[in-house]
């Protein structure tokens, strides 16, 4: 089925290549590493460092990868090292998949010569022995090589990373001396963040002026200790419970017999004797340490001269020997550790020694990690060092009592593994998931927290965003966790503290005046807390009006996710100069309205709008105790979905720095539909006209009628008059009835606002019937609609853009027509203000 080749086909591939040079031609392996595989070597020529190539070639190729393994390069970016030394370290190149052998075996020799075009370099050996060059080097070329696979192993291994811009900041670190907040994973991994509350791990930290005067220094605590006169306190807090010293102390000892008072006090009269000398000798033993066990070796002691710092230690042991010796009459240090006999322990007393039997052994194993800064030109640069207990290098000395045997040591050296940090810039963070800078850079109103605004604001912290103010009045119930931002944790918690904590735990970027929070816990007595002002009102009475204007000032978007009609009304008049987005979802969660102030009055639109869906109710769900706060039924998925899809629209359009149109989500037989609106301007009018998407091809697919009747167009007109908006063009049949309905769900706001007619003759114009119809229909009192609207649909879906003239009675009369398209079909509107006089058209879209 495949064309799969010979290995002589691989072995004249590389003969004649001119970067190749075969040593060994390829033939089928005998090792059973190498199974299935051909195998051959091959020099590539006019490298920088000589390079030799141990090739293996599935039978299989290009189906299975090959592998290029050297022997001549070591410690390079993608030069992976395994346990299949005999062969060398493997090139990870990342070939994508060609479909046959000569075109994937073209890939893979083109991925090789780029892989030494980049990191063969003269500055370095052919073998790099330094971890510290091979990390650096790792670090550098780890997002250069564009490997993702690459990049993921290599941020997995980093050791401490910082997540913020806070690394390089002496301001955020005060004190020379302290801790950074961590979370800290299960493998050792430590994530600084700048926000304490998110954190479960303290690191300590050590921040020092100048550089240490070598790379030795930087490996070894005790020349660090040095160079810095590091104090105790200095040493603990780095290195908790390591007690660290460079002085002289008792570690342990041992006596070979029981001796008697008298002799025990002569032997310890010689010894204060010797030692009250300026210059004091003792026998040393050499002694052989096998764990709790000491063997007391040799019996020629040879002696040795007692520093002043073991004086003190040996005199302090002296007179507590002394004191003993006269209480008890004798002395005795036993010379092996008393063992235990676990067959006489409890279940609980075993398993507890057991424990400590194990932390015995295990903790002088376990790594201690602090965090060490250089302040320099750019900052603070950092290294994350780390050692043990057991790493500890001592000088040690046996000194001979004859009573006792005393075993002394002082710390000479701590030896420390060292790695520099990983730092999550806000590029790396974001990076991908991004909103557009001009949303990004906005500052936000988040107005209403609940179920909708609380994802919202959980949604934009996750695309960058970082400058937003939240209000709501209302704490965490149980019931909200269900379809909401919030978790457990959150319960009883206002919803504005609790989303400013969800905020800061996923964008570390977030200044903390960034997040205005709105609304305080006020005491009313030691058992009474009350969050208060976190609203612009208090159930329909709004708090002082110019006061709730005067928060708004500075923001560059409100986002009203209050569903309240009283809300989105103050913001419709209160702030007509703001960008303004309002989401509300139906009961039904079938229907997410995103309605924008770029299509006028927001509350009027909404209202027009919302009234067109059908408001059931009884499927109101009641939330807490009582019916003050129905709400809608949604699941999670219902609302998340269409709230995204909204921020979605929200940023491609401010890419292109303009707000988005008002849209309306909603659940169909063909997926979620996006309906539109769009709006347009009457001309010589400031009056505007609302129209969906959805409702102009359900205009389109009405048949036209022979006598010029179509349907109607439903909708409303604004409280002022300056606004338009068509919620349904229907046809003739059942007319009476779908207006009727309609009509009675909305509770009298959709009601007839115009016709919609077919020309029937040039597209340029109305025809004098459909004229003399809409009309009549003007002066008919029973026509709710004094100035009723004229749609026409043309014969050629052209539209004539302006034709002004007068009419038979020497009226002006202007029609001003602009194509409102659906697929198609061209729809031109035109609105009667009196018996003789019409209104162009409208204008253009915004």
């Amino acid at each position: 089925m495949f064309d799969y080749k010979e290995a002589s086909f691989y072995t004249s591939y590389f003969q004649n290549h001119p970067d190749f040079r075969v040593i060994d031609e390829f033939k089928e392996s005998e090792d059973e590493e190498e199974k299935n595989c051909y195998v051959g070597r091959i020099e590539v020529l006019n490298t920088i460092h000589p390079l030799i190539v141990h090739v293996e070639i599935p039978f299989t190729f290009p189906h299975n990868k090959l592998v290029f393994r050297t022997k001549s390069l070591s410690g390079y970016p993608h030069l992976i090292h395994t346990g299949k030394i005999k062969y060398g370290d493997w090139f990870c190149l990342n070939t994508p998949f060609a479909e046959t052998p000569e075109e994937q075996l073209n890939q893979e020799v083109a991925r090789l010569k780029e892989w030494i075009t980049h990191q063969m370099r003269e500055d370095l050996p052919s073998v790099i022995e330094d971890e510290y060059v091979k990390y650096g080097l790792a670090f550098a070329n780890a997002y250069e090589w564009e490997n993702p696979d690459e990049v993921k192993v290599f941020s997995a291994q980093a050791m401490l990373t910082f997540i913020g811009n806070f690394h390089k900041d002496p301001d955020y670190f005060k004190e020379p001396l302290g801790h950074l907040f961590c979370i800290k994973s299960p493998d050792n991994r430590f994530y600084a963040v700048a926000n304490s509350s998110l954190s479960n791990y303290k690191l300590p930290y050590v921040i020092v002026d100048q550089a240490p005067k070598s790379a030795e220094t930087l490996s070894d605590f005790m020349l660090l200790k040095e160079q810095y006169g590091w104090d105790d306190k200095t040493c603990e807090h780095l290195l908790p419970s390591f007690k660290i010293t460079g002085r002289w102390k008792e570690e342990k000892k041992w006596s070979r017999q029981e001796w008697e008072e008298k002799a025990a006090l002569k032997q310890i009269e010689y010894l204060e004797k010797e030692l009250s000398k300026n210059e004091s000798y003792l026998p040393a033993a050499p002694i052989k340490q096998y764990g709790t066990i000491a063997e007391i070796s040799g019996t020629n002691k040879k002696p040795t001269k007692i520093l002043p710092a073991q004086k003190k230690i040996l005199l302090e042991e002296i007179k507590s020997i002394k004191e003993s010796v006269i209480k008890e009459h004798k002395y005795y240090c036993p010379l092996f550790s008393d063992s235990i006999d676990y067959s006489k322990l409890t279940k609980e007393e075993r398993e507890k020694q057991e424990y400590l039997d194990y932390l015995a052994d295990v903790s002088p194993h376990e790594w201690h990690h602090f965090a060490f800064g250089i302040k320099d030109k750019d900052g603070i640069k950092w290294y994350i060092l780390f050692t043990n207990r057991s790493a500890g290098l001592y000088e040690k000395i046996s000194i001979d009592l004859s009573i006792v045997i005393i075993n002394l040591q002082r710390l000479i050296s701590y030896p420390l593994d060292r790695q520099g940090v990983q730092v999550v810039t806000e590029e790396m963070c974001f990076g991908r998931g991004a909103f557009s800078e001009n949303i990004k850079s906005k500052k936000i109103a988040m107005v209403g927290l609940g179920a909708i605004g609380s994802m919202a604001a959980e949604s934009l912290a996750h695309t960058g965003v970082s400058k937003i103010g939240l209000w709501d009045f209302d704490t965490v119930e149980p019931g909200n966790i269900c379809r909401s931002a919030y978790t457990l944790r959150d319960v009883g918690e206002s919803k504005v503290n609790a989303i400013a904590f969800i905020i800061k735990s996923i964008n570390p970027y977030v200044e903390t005046n960034s997040i205005q929070i709105h609304g305080r816990w006020t005491p009313h007595s030691d058992n009474d807390l009350e969050f208060i002002g976190g609203s612009f009102y208090a159930n329909v009475n709004y708090r002082n009006q110019e006061e709730a204007t005067k928060e708004l000032e500075g923001y560059d978007l409100i986002i009203d996710s209050t569903g309240s009609n009283e809300m989105l009304h103050f913001l419709s008049y209160a702030a007509p100069d703001a960008d303004i987005i309002s989401m509300c979802i139906t009961n039904h969660a079938k229907e997410l309205l995103c309605i924008s102030n770029k299509d006028g009055n927001p509350f009027e639109i909404r209202k027009a709008y919302l009234s067109r869906i059908e408001q059931d109710t009884k499927n109101f769900y009641i939330e807490g105790n009582g019916c003050y706060s129905p709400t809608f039924l949604a699941t999670n998925c219902d609302i998340a979905s269409l709230v995204n899809l909204a921020l979605r629209d929200l940023n491609n359009c401010m890419k292109d720095r303009r707000l988005m149109h008002s849209t309306i989500y909603s659940y169909s037989d063909r997926g979620i539909v996006s309906d539109r609106l769009s709006t347009y301007k009457l001309h010589d009018y400031d009056i505007i006209l609302n129209v969906s998407s959805e409702t102009l091809y359900d205009a389109e697919e009405m048949d036209d009628s022979p006598e010029g009747d179509i349907g109607y167009i439903l909708g409303s007109y604004s409280r002022d008059g300056k606004q338009i908006m068509i919620t349904h063009i229907i046809d003739s049949l059942n007319a009476k009835n779908i207006l009727s309905e309609a009509f009675g769900t909305s509770k009298g706001i959709i009601d007839y606002i115009g016709d919609y007619r077919y020309s029937g003759e040039k597209p340029e114009s109305y025809n004098a019937t459909s004229l003399e119809i809409i009309a009549s229909k003007a002066d008919d009192p029973r026509i709710n609609t004094n100035n009723p609207l004229l749609a026409v649909r043309n014969p050629d879906g052209s539209i004539n853009v302006n034709d002004i003239g007068l009419d038979s009675e020497g009226i002006l009369t202007t029609y001003f027509h602009s194509t409102i398209t659906a697929s198609v079909v061209s729809v031109t509107f035109a609105v009667f203000f009196s018996t003789s006089t019409w209104a162009s058209i409208i204008r253009s879209n915004f």
